[in-house]
């Protein structure tokens, strides 16, 4: 079954995939406040729903995104607002994102072309997987604007690349490669952009299929696992595991692995 709709992001169902696009090609996928209240709605929707098994979230047009709307920026500037008036509800609505990315049970895949800079680059970084097509462009930016990372660059960065990566690139700011960006673990996959869509419709298709109750405990404890101590994180793992057993995917997982079979999860 597929659902469509259309605005600053588009939505649709296939299968047991949520698709979510960033939908302002004309503006570059540049994010303001309209943009990320609907992504939001659209990713609570698939959090509720039954049938979405995974998220992919991606860019229209030739980039995924340049991160902040700069010109909504320079037109509230110009105009004598506060300068800071980007930085309220708008820049509040993407953290907002970005945690509902973070904390909904479901696997989000991120495939990105082109470009990704700004707050854009952090919203990737906070999906737990990667694509990226050959050619794309990675940048922080914020340092060109006289400002500082946001979207959680400061959070992801020095985890995932080490600090003086992430000052690297936060505070020069240092342009990569998906090559570069694939290296430095950025990125988990790298492939010709004629087989970008292919590509991210395996993983996505790979994601759905899997047992869909221990992928959302994984990325809990995932992400949770930062913040505990080793002995806490194993019991953490342990409570997890006997919630996993009692799904009937355990046995489903077992009976297919003894019938050297792919399993078939519910």
């Amino acid at each position: 079954m597929e659902r469509t709709s259309e605005g600053a992001v588009t939505r649709r169902v296939e299968g047991k995939i949520g698709h979510i696009t960033l939908n302002r090609a004309d503006r570059m996928n540049a994010f303001d406040l309209e943009l990320a209240n609907q992504f939001l709605e659209t990713l609570e929707s698939f959090r509720r729903s039954e049938e979405v098994r995974a998220v992919v979230l991606r860019g229209a047009g030739r980039v995924f995104s340049v991160g902040g709307d700069v010109r909504e920026m320079s037109s509230d500037v110009e105009q004598g607002k506060d300068r800071a008036a980007y930085f309220q509800a708008p820049l509040a609505a993407f953290h907002q994102m970005v945690l509902a990315i973070r904390e909904i049970p479901k696997p989000v895949l991120a495939v990105v072309q082109g470009a990704v800079a700004g707050v854009a680059f952090n919203v990737m970084l906070a999906c737990d997987l990667r694509l990226a097509a050959a050619g794309t462009r990675f940048t922080q930016a914020f340092v060109k604007l006289g400002l500082s990372p946001d979207g959680g660059g400061t959070y992801f960065l020095p985890r995932q690349v080490g600090y003086a990566r992430a000052c690297e690139l936060a505070m020069l700011p240092t342009q990569i490669d998906a090559a570069t960006a694939q290296s430095w673990g950025l990125i988990n996959w790298v492939v010709a952009p004629e087989v970008l869509e292919e590509e991210a419709a395996k993983i996505a298709g790979r994601l759905a299929a899997g047992p869909a109750s221990a992928l959302g405990r994984m990325k809990a404890l995932m992400n949770q696992s930062g913040a505990r101590s080793l002995a806490d994180q194993l019991e953490a793992e342990r409570l997890a595991q006997i919630d996993n057993a009692a799904s009937p995917n355990f046995p489903e997982g077992l009976k297919a692995f003894l019938e050297k079979r792919e399993p078939r999860f519910v």
